[in-house]
């Protein structure tokens, strides 16, 4: 029988925001045995603490979005005063490094700062854990007490930049509204990392394409040589680093990205060793069951740089994600916004256009998920773009839903005689910023075939022996087609005959 301290988990504190019309926990641990009593406002809950010494109790919804909350938390013992609660809409924003690039990073983030206005938004990053390997097992470093802050401009650079340009566009909706931004983030994280141990021990291909080949690489040796490993890996961060400072240094007019594709990318990934943050579920555990009890509106998902070696799986594991999450979370219909990935050529040739395409096919093959495609933006030779404006406006302002639910997505093909009508979601009319073509794999060539729009169609009158279509199907594409709103249709890959996504 476990016995703690009367606590609430950290993600619980002081400038939290809850979401505002939706049932939310409050969570801890305490004196196995004792009743936890939490109040907000008139509302009471009690709870006994179970044996393995925790207590959860379940609210209903509050609609009061303009007054500030006390949380007040007490056993026979003790008293927790949570202060400045506020109510509101509450996004996760999850993946790796690219959405948990923060302001200090971005190239605007000095006139942001002079610019600043916002009063109604709180954030909360999740403490990113460190492994050590010692005695023949792994442990988990003791995070640091972390906690809500309220976003001024003393702490506007810590703050995700992805994040902050979108809830900046959502406050143009209703300035008044709290809004709560939780980044769960770890820079290169695999997405096989995200999944439960459950899930990734229960699906037979994750297991013999991920799992295995992961744990193969830890068999037989001894620790003097992973040790070797790591030390030969940071020289190589060093040197590059060193090389990096010099070239900059040398040529500051150059922009980073160009500097990077002649300097060389970061080292990665780094040499698998038994305590990893790469190992398959081990964010899972780590950082998404650390927020379990907290309750959300919206998860925004950008991640999948780092999934080259397994991309062909990357639907597989996505929709898993997406699965995982809303079970944890205890909300089956939580909704998912994928980012698209942006522009990028420094890879294998259309690895970033497959993984792209499998984010299309989930958000089309799973209920409540949605495509946001930020493939017009980027940089050719930097995987981190240093700005985050139009891209996080443009996730805003689909998260506030006032508008389209996702960027423009394929939605369907008609056939009239010697034409196809390629038809697409979230648009009602088309336009393009040069000539119209839509790519054919006639008697298998590629071939760039001109197109005409019409309202919210695409019409191409493909050649005979034209099996495939396809449209910014390359890892830097340059995308031509919008809707009224200046979105982009997102990159598809599309059979004809069969009328699916690839």
């Amino acid at each position: 029988m476990e016995s703690f301290e009367l606590h609430v988990d950290q993600i619980f504190s002081d400038n939290m925001v809850l979401p505002a019309g939706k049932s939310f926990q409050i969570s801890g641990a305490g004196r196995a045995g004792s009743t936890v009593k939490v109040k907000i406002a008139s509302d009471i809950k009690r709870a006994i603490v179970k044996r393995d010494g925790r207590w959860t109790c379940r609210f209903d919804p509050v609609i009061d979005t303009r007054s500030s909350f006390e949380v007040q938390i007490a056993d026979d013992r003790e008293q927790i005063l949570l202060k400045k609660v506020r109510f509101g809409r509450v996004i996760l924003m999850a993946g790796q490094s690219n959405v948990g690039f923060r302001m200090v990073q971005d190239q605007d983030f000095e006139t942001e700062v002079n610019h600043f206005t916002l009063n109604n938004i709180a954030y909360y990053n999740v403490p990113q854990p460190a492994f050590y390997f010692q005695n023949g097992q792994v442990e988990v470093y003791q995070s640091k007490t972390t906690h809500w802050h309220q976003l001024k401009t003393t702490n506007l650079g810590h703050i995700s930049a992805m994040a902050f340009y979108a809830v900046k566009r959502m406050t143009e909706e209703d300035p008044q509204l709290p809004i709560g931004v939780v980044c769960c983030t770890r820079d290169g994280a695999l997405a096989a990392t995200w999944l439960s141990k459950l899930t990734l021990t229960s699906q037979p291909q994750l297991m013999d394409e991920i799992v295995r080949p992961f744990e193969k690489q830890l068999q037989n040796k001894p620790n003097r040589e992973f040790e070797e490993e790591v030390k030969l890996y940071r020289q190589k961060v060093q040197r590059h680093n060193r090389r990096m400072y010099k070239f900059m240094k040398d040529n500051p007019s150059v922009p980073l990205g160009m500097a990077l594709n002649i300097v060389g990318q970061t080292p990665w990934p780094p040499p698998v060793t038994p305590d990893s943050y790469l190992k398959p579920g081990t964010l899972f555990k780590a950082m998404v069951l650390k927020i379990k009890n907290y309750s959300f509106d919206q998860v925004v998902w950008y991640q999948g740089e780092t999934d080259i070696e397994t991309r062909h799986l990357y639907d597989v594991l996505l929709r898993e994600i997406i699965n995982d999450w809303r079970r944890v979370f205890q909300d089956y219909s939580l909704p998912f916004y994928i980012i698209q990935l942006p522009k990028y050529a420094n890879v294998l040739r259309n690895a970033w256009a497959e993984i792209r395409q499998q984010m299309l096919k989930v958000s089309q093959t799973l209920a409540a998920v949605h495509l946001v495609s930020i493939t017009d933006t980027g940089e050719l030779y930097n995987p981190h773009p240093v700005t985050k404006r139009i891209a996080g406006t443009r996730l805003g302002k689909i998260l506030a839903g006032t508008t389209y639910s996702s960027t423009p997505v394929f939605n369907r093909i008609i056939k009239d005689k010697n034409q196809v009508h390629l038809k697409f979601k979230g648009v009602q009319h088309i336009h393009a910023t040069q000539n119209c073509h839509i790519e054919g794999l006639v008697n298998g060539v590629w071939q760039s075939i001109p197109a005409k729009i019409k309202d919210d169609q695409v019409v191409v009158e493909f050649p005979n022996g034209t099996t495939q279509a396809r449209y910014g199907y390359s890892n830097a594409p340059i995308l031509t087609l919008y809707n009224e709103q200046n979105d982009p249709i997102a990159p598809f890959l599309i059979n004809l005959d069969e009328d699916n996504l690839i």
